[in-house]
């Protein structure tokens, strides 16, 4: 013992500590509730689901999804503008939305909280492209009116926060905007012939963007791992 207590120490201090949530090879499930932001006449809220498979350890492919059938709520400020102006603000119902999309995490981190417990984080990035099936709620003619659900080409970027609680349950908050291009009630109504759809939708398309805020959690499966590599 004296012998081994007289040899010098070599000791190493490492600079980088290894990852502490490893995404490299994992899936993470990501169910989350959608908040509308910036559709002042109508709500769009509803439940999704994300699935995404890590290419790297910032690099992943996956899906993601989102469903209001049901849930579309037009606002007070829709009524009381409409009842004050009196005049109908064309607005759309979504029945559900779908994207395939290339998600990235470009910085990752730790942060003290509650004392001496550490928080571990990521910021991610992703983009997209799918399907959104949306139709016009009737407004200035809904006695003759009704519009049948049509799917819509859509792209699908935002960004997000991930807060680690171990190394495999995290909460997330995310803002996506969903871009496409939509069909609006036609304002005029053709007294003569009001009940022809043809004469239901107004002229061209609209550009849309539905930002939503996005909120949930986050498991990667599977749950444990082991370096490859030591320290």
């Amino acid at each position: 013992m004296n012998k081994e207590a007289a040899k010098e120490l070599n000791p190493e201090t490492y600079a980088v500590q290894q990852i502490y949530a490893l995404r490299y090879h994992r899936f993470e499930v990501n169910p989350y509730f959608g908040l509308t932001m910036n559709d002042q006449f109508v709500g769009h809220n509803g439940p999704g689901l994300s699935i995404n498979w890590y290419l790297t350890n910032v690099l992943a492919i996956g899906v993601n999804g989102n469903w209001y059938a049901g849930l579309n709520t037009p606002s007070d400020f829709n009524f009381q503008t409409s009842r004050a102006a009196r005049i109908g603000e064309p607005i759309t119902e979504y029945q559900w939305n779908a994207n395939a999309n290339f998600t990235y995490v470009p910085a990752y981190g730790k942060f003290a909280g509650f004392s001496d417990f550490i928080f571990h984080y990521d910021f991610f990035v992703l983009g997209g492209v799918g399907a959104i099936s949306t139709r016009p709620i009737a407004v200035v003619d809904p006695d003759n009116r009704t519009f049948d659900w049509k799917p819509k080409l859509a792209f699908h970027v935002g960004g997000g926060l991930r807060i680690f609680f171990n190394r495999w349950f995290a909460a997330m908050a995310e803002v996506s905007d969903y871009i496409f291009f939509d069909e609006l009630e036609n304002p005029s109504v053709a007294t003569s012939t009001p009940q022809d759809k043809s004469t239901w939708l107004a002229e061209g398309k609209s550009f849309t963007n539905n930002v939503q805020a996005q909120v949930g959690f986050s498991v990667f499966l599977p749950f444990s791992w082991e370096y490859r590599l030591p320290k």
